[in-house]
């Protein structure tokens, strides 16, 4: 219980990661080129912007860093120093080395962003960017195009499917933690939060601590028709 599941059951790879087929076959076509873009990846939070970085670079075996927008965002200095130490040096592989900016909607919009532009250029044959973010207004237009944007959208075609499959991944996640579940419930808890993934996990992991997961946990999620259900 002293481990995030949200961490210890993070997908490494592209291929184990939830997501609409026309995502998940584009950001499988960068690993199997062994190159990502620039990208700007926007979408709700917990959708698994975050994670679908970390797995490309991760399947690629590119070396990179994360920055986390929300909190070293404020000041170009922070911001400059890290991107300069970890940009200016070459990979001991040889290979490209990328910037994770994480919440990168949170980087002030009057200072920040627009150096950010300029490390983007001046790094370029070295160093890539891959920045997300929750609001994509929030980002300055040159930052826009100098990356792939691409937008974590769930049609509603997609929906059902994609609940299908985070059911079968939380099966796998509580079977493996031990913890007995009413299959009801978690598809309720589900669908209370869909398409916020990380909330799920984090939610269960909480409810969790009584070694079982049961109708009881209800009565925190509000105005559900427990007879119904």
């Amino acid at each position: 219980m002293n481990e995030l599941w949200v961490e210890k059951y993070r997908p490494s790879r592209i291929e184990d990661c939830i997501l609409p087929a026309e995502l998940k076959a584009t950001f499988a076509e960068f690993v199997k080129k062994n190159y990502v873009p620039n990208l700007l990846l926007s979408g709700g939070p917990g959708v698994g912007k975050t994670t679908v970085a970390k797995a490309m670079l991760e399947e690629c075996g590119f070396d990179y860093i994360i920055i986390n927008g929300s909190m070293e965002g404020r000041y170009i200095d922070t911001l400059h120093t890290q991107i300069l130490n970890f940009a200016s040096t070459v990979s001991l592989s040889g290979s490209r080395k990328y910037v994770i900016l994480d919440e990168a909607d949170y980087l002030n919009p009057q200072s920040v962003q627009p150096a950010l532009r300029n490390f983007m250029e001046e790094f370029s044959k070295n160093c890539g960017f891959i920045m997300t973010c929750n609001f994509r207004n929030r980002i300055i237009e040159p930052l826009h195009s100098r990356c792939s944007v691409i937008e974590f959208k769930i049609a509603g075609k997609q929906r059902a499917n994609l609940a299908s499959d985070f059911m079968k991944r939380i099966d796998t996640v509580l079977t493996n933690e031990n913890v007995s579940f009413d299959k009801k419930v978690i598809a309720e808890l589900i669908m209370k939060h869909f398409p916020d993934w990380r909330r799920v996990l984090n939610e269960l992991q909480r409810y969790s601590a009584s070694g079982a997961i049961d109708a009881g946990i209800l009565i925190n999620m509000g105005d559900e028709n427990y007879k119904s259900l």
